[in-house]
């Protein structure tokens, strides 16, 4: 009669359950809950600024190496789909290809779509690295990170001051002249308003401190995988090193013309 008692014992361990799946699945555990799994000590924390967030976190990463503050730093991010094929709904107007493939700086760009995977490196003082023996794919000599606030079109457009900006930041840090620079991997998403302002961002930040047009590579590992929000900038500097490493700039798929609205000449 009426509703059958549950043991406490069983309540007890569902309560568990939800709690380790809470721990398991909520994104503000996850830097906290590797550190602990892999036996990781120094500061351990989650970065939260959309389709920047591992850049952020490489950034933040390689100042805190700097610091002293840890001797070797993992940084990267994840954005996976479940389930892993999953579609979408396309809306006239919005950011995501009607057709499902992305044609980053074509003329035919009409979209991104959506990737499902994760991204992540290990990072290293130099010095440490070589005394250690380790396998070093690249080294980063310089980084920067900004906002542009309001100085755009609205809060989802990209604006060319704050990437020409940013850009030429990391070029100063870095104590390198754009001439210098030979490949970049771009943001690269195959939306009509993201590629060119990003092309023209570009532009302005090596104005700034070179004079070379019509030299440098550029590409975005989006066209393979698609867009990776919070692992987006790592996949991308993963591509970049790996490229470095077998001297082989890797073609950009889905492309046949320029984007007639990008500036390529200058």
């Amino acid at each position: 009669r009426g509703v059958p008692r549950v043991p406490q014992a069983l309540r007890l361990r569902e309560d568990a359950a939800e709690y380790n799946m809470l721990i398991g699945n909520e994104r503000d555990f996850a830097a906290t809950h590797i550190a602990y799994r892999l036996g990781l000590r120094g500061p351990a924390l989650t970065v939260q600024t959309a389709c920047s967030t591992s850049g952020v976190a490489i950034h933040m990463a390689a100042e805190s190496l700097r610091r002293g503050e840890c001797d070797v730093a993992l940084a990267g991010g994840a954005k996976v789909l479940s389930p892993n094929r999953v579609g979408y709904r396309y809306v006239d107007g919005g950011p995501l290809s009607p057709d499902g493939v992305l044609r980053a700086f074509d003329a035919e760009a009409n979209g991104m779509v959506r990737g499902s995977g994760v991204a992540m490196v290990a990072l290293k003082r130099l010095e440490d690295a070589l005394a250690g023996g380790d396998h070093i794919y690249g080294v980063l000599i310089g980084s920067a990170i900004n906002n542009d606030g309001d100085l755009k079109a609205g809060f989802t457009a990209p604006s060319v001051s704050g990437q020409a900006g940013v850009i030429a930041e990391a070029h100063q840090k870095a104590g390198v002249s754009a001439d210098s620079v030979t490949l970049i991997e771009a943001h690269g998403t195959g939306t009509v308003l993201g590629d060119p302002i990003e092309v023209e961002g570009l532009t302005r930040a090596f104005r700034v401190s070179g004079e070379q047009t019509n030299y440098c590579a550029l590409g975005s590992v989006k066209t393979n995988i698609g867009h990776l929000d919070a692992g987006a900038t790592a996949a991308g500097l993963i591509k970049t090193v790996l490229a470095l490493e077998h001297e082989v700039i890797p073609p950009s798929l889905n492309f046949t013309a320029p984007n007639p609205s990008i500036a390529f000449d200058g």
